[in-house]
């Protein structure tokens, strides 16, 4: 662990940045307040001093030995002081003003523990198709939720156990899923969860859940929905492919994607 002056006390909510040593100069802090506490885990070499505009009184780094992007998660979950979790990557700003907007809505909807909500590229343009209108999240229409769209009440995840399956997310070979994973398990668990079309974060990347056409895509992507649906994988994965079969673009691929296979 890096050795920094901590003083957030008591935070509203916790902004948790996932990322590799080398990327850590690509983060964008917001500004300071009281009512945040920010942490950094951060994957990788980290013999060297991590960036100058990171050590700040509002902000942990925490060098962390584990591989994968779902390990990093899940230790912002167990470390979180705040209320609500907020996962961040290296390569996002937030929309600042939405965020509030998401604890208040939190604040009035106690029986609300999750919430997902819009990325938006910098351009303005959204890379995925959004729902206009809020509703509830079920095992079929949260899949396509990234991590830096969802914001949790902590207290009732570490309750329950929830957290992301480490088998799944960026640095394992099922690189994708993690987030949809992470919302079907907290739904199983009779974890309300809700989608409100708000844009949390802007996006600088591409998210690694609308590339289609590699058989390493759809090997995870199968994997996934046979984590999720267990033994009616299979039914679930075809109506996928049917809605979605322009985007496979080659035989081997649409092959690859409906076997029953489940990497762990």
């Amino acid at each position: 662990m890096f050795a920094q002056e901590f003083i957030v006390n008591r935070p509203i909510i916790t902004l948790g940045y996932s990322t590799l040593f080398e990327r850590c100069q690509d983060i964008e802090l917001p500004e300071i307040d009281p009512r945040v506490e920010i942490l950094i885990g951060v994957q990788g070499n980290t013999q060297s001093n991590i960036p100058e505009h990171l050590d700040r009184s509002d902000t942990l780094v925490t060098s962390l030995e584990s591989v994968g992007v779902a390990k990093s998660r899940n230790h912002m979950i167990d470390h979180a002081k705040g209320d609500y979790l907020f996962f961040g990557d290296d390569d996002i700003d937030w929309v600042v003003n939405n965020i509030w907007e998401i604890v208040d809505y939190f604040e009035s909807h106690s029986a609300t523990h999750l919430i997902t909500g819009r990325t938006v590229s910098e351009d303005g343009s959204y890379q995925k198709r959004y729902p206009n209108r809020g509703k509830k999240l079920n095992l079929f229409n949260s899949a396509k939720t990234g991590t830096v769209e969802m914001a949790i009440r902590v207290k009732e995840f570490r309750s329950f156990k929830v957290y992301f399956d480490e088998n799944f997310g960026a640095g394992s070979d099922n690189y994708l899923g993690d987030e949809y994973i992470f919302i079907t398990d907290a739904l199983r668990q009779g974890i309300k969860c809700e989608y409100l079309p708000i844009d949390f974060t802007v996006h600088q990347g591409m998210s690694s859940g609308v590339i289609y056409g590699s058989k390493r895509d759809s090997q995870a992507r199968s994997a996934v929905f046979s984590r999720v649906f267990k033994g009616k994988a299979f039914f679930v994965k075809l109506a996928f492919l049917l809605k979605n079969f322009t985007k496979f673009r080659k035989y081997s691929s649409i092959h690859t994607f409906l076997r029953t296979v489940r990497k762990e």
